[in-house]
């Protein structure tokens, strides 16, 4: 548990839902604080009165969208059961007093995942589409987890950020079905929408196969659990992200397979490395590649590509299948370009968007390079800058080290830096881009290096705040409060997810 600097009027405050420190200062400036929320509402104008929920409340939808809208409306009566013990009824029709009422308007300016409020005698909530009905849904729950009585007011609020999430190694560490189906609820609590599983490392390949069931380790996901994460994902509007990583990182995948290890000009083996000479290689890949595809309906298949072969003159049989496959003035590490755009391919013929991380893309060192339809997860500074992977036609995501790397039994996060200071067009520390619009967003990661120095739980109270301050980065809203330790008093006040505790 972390310690909780919460100044007294910060908590009065959280719970008559205002920002920390404003209404105490100034009473007669209450009416018009903003409610407060994670991420905070983007444009909020008060009005006098309140919004009353209680027992009585229903979820009434508009009958022209009935069919978009009707499965959100059933999501909140559900999340507002967990929350206050008592399930609203879902109708269609006119909301009355004290009715939470859902429809579709509102137009471009909203976007896919916007929305506007209507807070007065009813809760009203207007979208462009159900994403953004659906988030409005999870400010109601927010202020509701608060206090049942909701300054009356308007709002507007539209995400910066496309992609706001959660990484998680589970190749390293076997992660329950029971925390993963947790953390995509409470990612949609703070309106966080991607969440990707790195399914394969050093210790561990997570996911049952049925072409090749000999490289599936002990402790795995099987393809119905895999499709029941996928369900309750798409219910709660989270886009799930797999990631097979090769041609590094193999070691469990290759557990079976020690003929595809990479082996040195010295005769050693290293089964930390796919041989990308070998055809059998490709084989392996694109059979588990084709296996997995049909099984993550969402947009992307991450091929990882992280941390391959550092000194190529080591592998002379990596060389030289460059130079059969990508003409005489091939070198050794086209072996691995050459891999990621037939991966790619392979991807893309998939019907889906290949990503990949950045270290391993640099300036120089072959002929060919990364196709720039390959979305790139920039990390580290071991690869080319971000604004020279836009330079080359590629889409981003920041995920840089600082600030968004949780390591088990390594790298914590700071959580005050991240929150006070970083924006997700900052990438590591300094670095920066020319158009924002071509970065994605950025995710919290947590990595597993040491899988036994921290528990599921430990984990979990570990990347409350960095998600919870990631949220508010990546939504783009005008802050609610600047410092960190207020922040911490309004994340306190909202809590987790509606039934987080009993799932």
């Amino acid at each position: 548990m972390r310690l909780l600097r919460i100044p007294t009027a910060c908590v009065i405050l959280a719970t008559a839902l205002f920002i920390p420190g404003s209404a105490v200062a100034d009473p007669s400036h209450a009416k018009a604080a903003t409610p407060s929320t994670i991420p905070a509402l983007g444009e909020w104008t008060a009005a006098s009165g309140t919004y009353t929920y209680s027992e009585s409340s229903r979820l009434v939808v508009d009958p022209d969208h009935a069919d978009e809208l009707t499965d959100e409306a059933q999501t909140a009566a559900a999340d507002l059961a967990a929350l206050t013990g008592t399930e609203p009824e879902v109708v269609t029709g006119e909301p009355e007093t004290g009715d939470v009422s859902l429809a579709l308007g509102g137009g471009e300016p909203l976007g896919a995942e916007g929305y506007s409020l209507d807070v007065g005698d009813t809760f009203a909530i207007t979208a462009n589409a159900d994403a953004g009905a659906f988030y409005g849904t999870r400010t109601l729950l927010q202020l509701v987890k608060q206090d049942k009585q909701i300054p009356a007011g308007t709002a507007t609020d539209v995400p910066k950020k496309p992609e706001r999430g959660l990484m998680v190694d589970v190749g390293r560490k076997y992660m329950s079905v029971e925390w993963l189906k947790k953390h995509i609820k409470d990612l949609s609590y703070a309106k966080l929408n991607y969440f990707h599983l790195h399914l394969s490392d050093t210790f561990g390949f997570r996911l049952e196969s049925e072409t090749h069931p000999e490289v599936t380790s002990e402790d795995h996901y099987t393809k119905a659990e895999i499709r029941e994460l996928v369900d309750l994902a798409a219910k709660y509007h989270v886009t799930l992200v797999p990631e097979i990583d090769v041609p590094g990182h193999v070691n469990a995948m290759l557990a079976q397979h020690p003929e595809l290890q990479l082996e040195d000009q010295s005769g050693n083996k290293d089964p930390y490395f796919l041989d990308l000479s070998n055809p059998d290689a490709y084989t392996l890949v694109e059979d588990l590649i084709k296996e997995y595809l049909p099984l993550f309906p969402g947009p992307y298949w991450h091929i990882g590509a992280d941390e391959y072969v550092g000194d190529y003159g080591k592998y002379p049989q990596l060389e030289a299948y460059a130079k059969e496959h990508y003409g005489p003035d091939a070198v050794g590490k086209d072996a691995y370009y050459g891999f990621i755009n037939w991966a790619n391919e392979i991807v893309r013929d998939g019907g889906k968007t290949t990503r990949m991380w950045n270290d391993g893309i640099k300036e120089g060192d072959g002929t060919i390079a990364p196709e720039a339809n390959i979305v790139v997860d920039y990390w580290s500074t071991h690869g080319i800058d971000p604004q020279k992977l836009l330079d080359r036609g590629h889409t981003v995501m920041n995920a840089s080290w600082t600030p968004t790397y949780y390591v088990l039994g390594g790298t914590d996060i700071d959580r005050r830096w991240l929150y006070e200071d970083w924006n997700p067009d900052l990438f590591e520390k300094t670095l920066t881009i020319d158009d924002p619009k071509r970065n994605l967003g950025s995710k919290i990661h947590v990595w597993c290096d040491h899988p036994d120095a921290q528990t599921e739980d430990q984990i979990t109270e570990g990347i409350r705040l960095p998600l919870r301050g990631l949220a508010q980065q990546t939504w783009g809203s005008p802050k609610l409060v600047e410092g960190y330790d207020d922040f911490v008093a309004i994340d306190d006040a909202i809590g987790r997810a509606p039934g987080f505790s009993s799932l």
